[in-house]
């Protein structure tokens, strides 16, 4: 993806000449990035050109024709820098690999010539293991997501990560006294606290598929997660391993080495946590509110073979919290099925999926998941709609009678104008 800016720079004069060859740089970025991931290519080169920094992506300048290993050092010398995306096929990839050590032996972190940003959670080795990366992965909101990107791109060009926010004096006036050098409640937010990787998409996720038959909490995985949450330090891996353990509890203290892990990732994050609202708070401050919708919508159809099932994402083994106009099966309190958890472990985009589905008796579904982000905890909640769709069919048995029954109004007359 190539756009080329005119010659007139909004961001001031080019950068410093490329190493070797007498002349200004022609571009201000280079995105290097394996073909596996060049949806989050396009997403951070046109987030850059909207800010009108010059970019070169190969998606978008290398046109047919273009030989483009060939081009690769001329590209690379022509750019002030270098991103690389990074997710474990890139750096399986060895033509990526040349891409981004070609930046490094312009520069080995002191003028900050590469700059890597994690698109997957994966491990740096070597020597890209050595510079500061940024990651992009684990934020859920866009906008968020946006906000970060460039301001991390004006830290890596300024050399600086100064906040713009003056510094709480971090005196007795602005700590807990039960809690020394704690900063106050008021001055930290669950969107500052809450990074890290979620906890489905760790290998490690205690929620497994057996046999794909029944949804079931692995211990052992459960407590290889502890592990590696207070290992890595992940804030939100913790809150959402709390969480789970939360609504399943009895099952946990069957086993009291699993117990005891939990709870040393509570006392591990006990600071984080302090922050923010309890699994309980947190269920009924986001979950109840999507309940009343979800009850209120199905109300609309009712009498109909038109299915709305809501799921709680954070505890897939008793995901279903409300189920209107059911026909599947499915009550409160059951586990997700197979596509719900597969959203679970690998979220979608914000957009909801329509699909067919065919059920055991053979009665065949037109299907819609529509997935419910939030701005700090990310994927909450997963409203599935199902249409039992033969039935509505002409000819069908019952057909002209559903019919009737979804063109019938209510008796309440309500006089409404709409403006535009």
């Amino acid at each position: 993806m190539l756009t080329i800016m005119d010659d007139t720079n909004p961001r001031g004069p080019a950068g410093p000449e490329p190493e070797g060859t007498g002349r200004q740089a022609e571009y201000d970025f280079f995105v290097s990035y394996h073909a596996k991931d060049h949806d989050w290519a396009k997403w951070v080169a046109w987030q850059l050109e909207d800010e009108k920094y010059r970019l070169l992506l190969q998606e978008w300048n290398f046109t047919p024709g273009t030989e483009w290993a060939a081009s690769l050092r001329r590209d690379m010398t022509a750019s002030e820098r270098t991103i690389a995306l990074v997710s474990e096929t890139y750096l399986a990839s060895a033509y990526e690999q040349r891409a981004w050590e070609l930046a490094y032996q312009h520069d080995h972190g002191f003028a900050r010539k590469l700059l890597p940003v994690r698109v997957e959670d994966c491990r740096l080795p070597g020597l890209l293991g050595d510079i500061k990366a940024f990651d992009l992965f684990d934020v859920a909101d866009e906008a968020e997501a946006s906000r970060l990107l460039l301001q991390w791109i004006v830290d890596a060009q300024t050399g600086r990560t100064k906040p713009t926010a003056r510094p709480p004096f971090p005196g007795s006036t602005g700590t807990d006294p039960e809690q020394p050098g704690e900063t106050s409640s008021r001055l930290l937010s669950p969107e500052a606290l809450l990074t890290g990787t979620p906890l489905a998409r760790m290998v490690e996720y205690p929620v497994r598929l057996r046999d794909k038959r029944a949804v079931e909490l692995d211990l052992e995985h459960l407590r290889r997660a502890c592990q590696r949450v207070i290992a890595e330090r992940n804030v939100r891996a913790a809150v959402e391993l709390d969480y789970l353990v939360a609504q399943n509890r009895p099952d946990v203290e069957l086993s009291p080495d699993t117990y005891a892990l939990v709870q040393r990732v509570k006392a591990e994050f006990r600071t984080e946590m302090r922050y923010m609202d309890g699994p309980q708070a947190q269920r009924r401050n986001l979950i109840e509110p999507l309940i009343n919708l979800t009850n209120l919508v199905g109300a609309m159809f009712a009498h109909l073979p038109i299915e709305f099932v809501l799921h709680d994402t954070r505890d897939p083994l008793h995901s279903v919290c409300a189920v209107q106009n059911g026909f599947t099966g499915r009550q409160v309190g059951s586990p997700v099925s197979n596509v719900a958890l597969s959203r679970i472990v690998n979220p979608p985009g914000a957009e909801a999926a329509v699909y067919q589905v065919r059920l055991p008796d053979g009665r065949r579904l037109r299907s819609a998941t529509i997935p419910i982000y939030h701005r700090v905890f990310g994927l909450i909640a997963l409203l599935c709609i199902n249409v039992d769709a033969e039935r509505f069919l002409p000819g069908a048995k019952g057909s002209k009678s559903l019919l009737e029954t979804l063109a019938r109004l209510p008796d309440n007359m309500v006089e409404e104008f709409f403006y535009g």
